[in-house]
């Protein structure tokens, strides 16, 4: 059960070892993000590179069986203290929207995974998540868009998070030898079986959700901070 939260962390673990990620230029799809109240310069995520073949061919896959855009990766340049919001578009009738966060609390720490928020829309609506961006180095979120015939109808992954608040180590992510599949080794150090590591493939864990209608995936890499000129200090 609590393996299916794999999905998300591999996707943005291979991201976060990229040796180099290019942005590219946004769509007419680019969901709408503010920081501080004015829009982000949200950007397409280059994934061309040999070390994001994993998550490209992952992508290619599940749009190519699902419909294009279906899985999508975006990126965007955020500061300490940036006040986020993002706008959560549910097109349909009885949509779960969930957000998935990926971050370090100290430079060099492990990555962790966590839940902050996921929300039943039982019509078409625009809903908010808001974060202040507080974590150390980059951190990923994910937007996962499932369709349900009502509120109580809940994956084993929300259900898994919804038991108590948790943040699930990143402990190592593995890959073949042509680098062309993916699974993840998390732990539960707050868990009943802290003394056990379990790994996912990253598909599988796709193909468990329940209808999944759109899942977006967003690196949030840190600017580099400022500093004034020689006159101001």
């Amino acid at each position: 059960m609590k393996k299916c939260s794999g999905l998300l962390t591999v996707i943005f673990t291979m991201l976060a070892f990229a040796a180099s990620l290019k942005a590219g230029e946004p769509d007419s799809s680019t969901p709408r993000i503010l920081l501080n109240g004015q829009p982000a310069e949200v950007t397409v995520q280059d994934l061309s590179g040999f070390g994001t073949r994993p998550l490209r061919l992952l992508v290619n896959r599940n749009n190519k069986a699902r419909g294009e855009g279906f899985l999508r990766v975006y990126a965007l340049g955020v500061s300490d203290g940036d006040l986020l919001t993002a706008e959560l578009a549910v097109k349909t009738a009885g949509v779960r929207a969930t957000v998935y966060r990926i971050f370090r609390e100290t430079d060099g720490g492990p990555r962790y995974l966590s839940m902050p928020s996921s929300n039943y829309f039982p019509e078409p609506k625009t809903g908010e998540f808001h974060e202040r961006v507080e974590s150390a180095g980059e951190e990923f979120l994910v937007f996962v868009f499932e369709k349900t015939d009502a509120a109580g109808e809940k994956n084993i992954q929300v259900r898994y998070f919804e038991e108590r608040v948790r943040k699930l180590v990143i402990a190592a992510f593995k890959t073949n030898l042509t680098f062309s599949s993916l699974k993840l080794k998390m732990k539960d150090f707050g868990g009943d079986e802290t003394a056990h590591f379990f790994e996912r493939d990253a598909q599988l864990l796709i193909d468990r959700m329940t209808a999944p209608q759109e899942i977006l995936l967003f690196r949030l890499w840190k600017k580099k901070a400022v500093e004034p000129a020689a006159g101001n200090r």
